[in-house]
């Protein structure tokens, strides 16, 4: 008789369904969080060892996963409009039709050439394959990382024209939009757009940019001023920055605002000739 241990299938859907996650992150460039990922996995994986022990009914089985998918697929990303989610899910999916392919072509092969490696009179086969695995998905997670990091250093050059609005005053500027700017607000964890002293003064006023006579400010201002760290060339520095009341990416007669955090450069970064430095990721990171 063989046996499934629950605590073995809730791993091996676990790893399966982060690193599915991690892929449709990854190449529907949605902004996601580690904890986003870990808590939308687990609820996979939870959905996973409730279908095994609900009635065999198929019709209630596939309900049941499905509602478990779009879950995953929505809680995942960061806060942001529905199109964007729904881009997400659909990529989701896409990725869990390939990795449960591939899950399912390294069980065949299990099976087939390496049976005699698992197999016990206690029937710890399956658990036993399943823990393997589970080792190889997080080890693969590792190995895309790398590629990843390997293709994003050779992506083209973009640039965007932004808007980025403060009490009463509002600046456009041009933002190179930079892959390797990876710079994050400690305190919500949204990317950063960088931009030059003399932009920054178009719209903060000189206390804020000078972080000086901070007393003077309302409360509600103060609370909005950041401490940004940011390494450049393996020295850290620390950067003023303030949440801005919008930031907007132009595109024609269309602005759409980004969640970002605004840092001011006051070390002199040419940024290529451009006002602003601005994350890729950042244009993912819209919201309503």
């Amino acid at each position: 008789m063989k046996t499934l241990y629950i605590d073995v299938y809730f791993l091996i859907n676990f790893t399966v369904d982060i690193l599915s996650l991690y892929f449709a992150a990854v190449f529907s460039k949605i902004p996601t969080t580690t904890k986003r990922l870990i808590i939308s996995a687990a609820i996979g994986a939870l959905v996973s060892v409730i279908a095994v022990l609900l009635p065999e009914r198929p019709l209630i089985k596939l309900i049941f996963s499905a509602v478990g998918l779009f879950l995953m697929g929505y809680i995942a990303p960061k806060p942001m409009n529905l199109r964007r989610k729904i881009k997400f899910i659909f990529s989701f999916i896409i990725f869990t039709a390939l990795v449960g392919g591939a899950v399912t072509f390294i069980w065949d092969i299990f099976d087939k050439y390496l049976s005699d490696l698992f197999t016990d009179a206690q029937g710890g086969a399956v658990n036993r394959k399943m823990l393997i695995m589970s080792v190889i998905v997080l080890l693969s997670i590792g190995v895309f990382k790398m590629l990843v990091s390997f293709f994003s250093n050779n992506q083209s050059e973009e640039s965007a024209m932004i808007e980025i609005s403060f009490l009463n005053n509002t600046a456009v500027m041009s933002a190179f939009v930079d892959s390797g700017n990876l710079a994050v607000d400690p305190m919500d964890m949204s990317p950063i757009v960088l931009i030059k002293k003399d932009a920054a003064k178009t719209i903060l006023p000189e206390n804020i940019i000078e972080l000086s006579n901070i007393d003077s400010l309302d409360r509600g201002i103060k609370k909005r001023i950041r401490l940004i760290p940011v390494t450049r060339g393996g020295e850290t520095h620390v950067l003023i920055g303030v949440k801005a009341d919008s930031v907007k990416v132009i595109n024609g007669d269309n602005r759409e605002e980004i969640r970002v955090t605004v840092a001011i450069d006051k070390e002199g970064g040419s940024f290529g000739g451009y006002e602003a430095l601005m994350p890729s990721a950042a244009l993912s990171n819209a919201i309503n």
